[in-house]
């Protein structure tokens, strides 16, 4: 094989070489920006909406307060006195 023959069969080698090397840099861009978004989407763990906090409504805290007055709970209960020793 003379050394024109060769160029001419390598040149096209090379040719598809390279678009092959792109085509697979475009599909693993593709197939990584794609898992990205899912894992987004679809992890349990992830906030998909804002938090809000767990606190009871102003009215209703004041429909309990009345009620909670009227029944005779002012305050919840204590907790007993601590233990003490005496000194001898």
């Amino acid at each position: 094989m003379e050394p024109a023959e060769r160029a001419q069969r390598i040149a096209p080698a090379r040719r598809r070489a390279q678009l092959a090397k792109i085509a697979i840099g475009a599909v693993a861009a593709a197939a990584f920006g794609a898992c990205a978004a899912l894992a987004r989407v679809t992890y349990a763990g992830h906030a998909k909406q804002p938090v809000q906090s767990l606190v009871i409504p102003p009215p209703l805290y004041q429909v309990v307060r009345r009620n909670l007055l009227e029944a005779g709970v002012i305050a919840p209960a204590t907790a007993p006195p601590d233990a003490e020793t005496s000194t001898s």
